[in-house]
């Protein structure tokens, strides 16, 4: 949990918040078609720890800057380096209007690549 120091206390933010937050802007995304699991999700998974924020690595500086890693999967037709910098401007964004926190990195993995019905 990331603390906030304000004259009147602390706030403290737990990192499932901040993986919410980015898992609701990638989905808001235009060109992404979901989140991709990863090793460590499929291990949760398998334990029966399954999280709403599958998809979503969260770490911070010494800072307290946060890095982000969203791993995606992107709809066909899309181009990927266009769905990748809008995904990295809107997670920065959101996260920065919900939490006020210093964005370090956004890194954006495309796994998959969705072949849909028309």
């Amino acid at each position: 949990m990331r603390n906030k120091e304000l004259e009147a206390g602390k706030i403290k933010i737990s990192d499932d918040v901040y993986a919410t937050i980015v898992t609701l802007a990638t989905l808001e995304t235009k060109g992404v078609h979901s989140m991709s699991s990863t090793f460590n999700d499929g291990v949760s998974t398998f334990f029966g720890v399954k999280h709403e924020y599958e998809g979503v690595k969260i770490s911070f500086s010494d800072t307290d800057a946060i890095s982000v890693t969203a791993y995606i999967c992107v709809k066909y037709g899309y181009r990927i380096p266009d769905v990748a910098l809008r995904l990295q401007e809107h997670i920065k964004t959101a996260l920065v209007d919900s939490t006020q926190i210093e964005v370090e990195t956004i890194d954006i993995v495309v796994q998959e690549v969705i072949f849909e019905d028309i």
